[in-house]
């Protein structure tokens, strides 16, 4: 059987260089790696990963809960994560959020011994929250937070709310629809209050009949979508909470041979990569150079390789940033 000994001597490296490519491969220059990876390559040799992990305690493998893949954000961000991860010579052991429930997943998640956790999937006032920081897992949370503690990073979703809807007011909207996802989800609930804010500060509020909580689906989003612009009054304006939301918004409208924005403006919220596709250039706000998770695997990998404290939690926020395109437009 071949050892990693045999791969030290071909690669003409020492054996805690070996050791270093397989556990923390980033510790490692570029070309001594690929010496050491070569020689892997020729001699087909395996690590034995169950042998080294009860060596180190340590299976170097993360585990990323997030949300549906429906959503263009979790694509981006699952994408991001899993090749950041990679990077560093971690695994990642991907679960969508619906597939299973968090408490299901998270005590699978014990017996797999993972290294660290991962997480967008948890509302304002979750339960499983405490059980997660009694586990002493190595823990980030990302896009969502509980109400109070915890590892996360997050885009300032108040700030964001404002922003988007204080742009639709400059350019003359009133009548604005707002089509969000539960509130009992951190994300959801501070834009909302963002948006509230911006309409108060303009002498206006949040119309019910144009206010809409919805499951996110794109289902969902084309009903309301549908019902808002068959109103006697229907509005100039429609926000959503998200740029998926929006994204199903917009088909809705152009099937009812409305034009965007002529006949409607129309605005998301995340500025993921999709809206500014040529053929969409959805106005939207979210964080320039669009990181959030690599920031988070970042942090967590840090946690894992360098030790956490609870007394000194990591809380991210990022700034964003509005990117007006053409689904937006003054008010006719």
């Amino acid at each position: 059987m071949v050892s990693s000994k045999d791969v030290a001597k071909m690669a003409g490296v020492s054996q805690s260089t070996v050791s270093r490519v397989l556990n923390n491969p980033a510790s490692v220059k570029p070309v001594t790696r690929n010496k050491v990876l070569n020689a892997m390559k020729e001699l087909s040799y395996h690590p034995n990963l169950i042998a080294r992990s009860l060596v180190t305690n340590s299976t170097r493998t993360i585990a990323l809960i997030t949300g549906t893949l429906y959503n263009g954000f979790f694509v981006e961000t699952t994408n991001s994560i899993i090749n950041l991860a990679t990077s560093r010579g971690f695994k990642t052991l991907v679960y969508f959020e619906g597939a299973m429930k968090l408490r299901d997943v998270f005590d699978s998640l014990r017996g797999q011994k993972v290294d660290g956790i991962l997480l967008s999937s948890i509302t304002l006032d979750d339960p499983m929250f405490e059980e997660i920081k009694r586990s002493q897992i190595p823990y980030m949370m990302f896009n969502r937070r509980p109400r109070d503690g915890g590892n996360y990073v997050v885009l300032d979703n108040l700030l964001a709310g404002e922003i988007i809807t204080r742009h639709l007011l400059d350019l003359g909207h009133q009548r604005i629809a707002y089509i969000s996802g539960e509130t009992n989800v951190s994300t959801f609930f501070e834009r909302k209050l963002g948006v509230q804010k911006a309409l108060s500060e303009a002498g206006t509020s949040l119309q019910p009949e144009l206010f809409h909580v919805i499951d996110t689906n794109p289902t969902d989003v084309e009903k309301v979508t549908l019902k808002l612009m068959h109103m006697s009054q229907p509005p100039t304006a429609i926000l959503c909470a998200t740029d998926a939301m929006a994204f199903a918004c917009m088909d809705a409208i152009l099937s009812l041979g409305l034009r965007i924005p002529d006949d409607v403006s129309l605005a998301g919220i995340d500025d993921i990569s999709m809206a500014s596709h040529h053929a969409i250039q959805l106005t939207s706000v979210g964080h320039h150079k669009f990181r959030m998770g690599e920031i988070a695997a970042e942090n967590l990998i840090e946690m894992i390789e360098h030790g956490f404290s609870p007394d000194h939690p990591r809380q991210i926020v990022l700034q964003p940033e509005l990117v007006i395109r053409k689904t937006t437009g003054r008010k006719k």
